[in-house]
């Protein structure tokens, strides 16, 4: 094989080396865990309700990954939101 052949060749490889290791961390058992916040003000909800859904992501022993989305309503009493995020082993 000349050179610049054997140069591609060794470029598209490292190329699925990489498409295979990025893949890997969203193959891990990953699951959306939520929790859900109450409170006079939509921050202290949507505050509270990260606080759950961390505590939880925590306490069965996953690490976070992603950003944690909220929605929020408004509540008899002022504001509820639910947030979710996804824990992995």
């Amino acid at each position: 094989m000349n050179r610049a052949r054997t140069r591609r060749v060794s470029a598209v490889l490292l190329a699925a080396a990489g498409a295979v290791a990025l893949a890997a961390p969203a193959s891990a058992e990953c699951k959306l865990y939520g929790g859900i916040g109450n409170g006079l003000t939509e921050g202290i909800a949507k505050f509270m309700a990260e606080a759950a859904v961390k505590n939880i992501i925590e306490n069965k022993g996953l690490k976070p990954t992603g950003d944690i989305t909220h929605s929020c309503k408004a509540a008899t009493l002022g504001t509820e939101c639910a947030a979710r995020q996804q824990g992995c082993k």
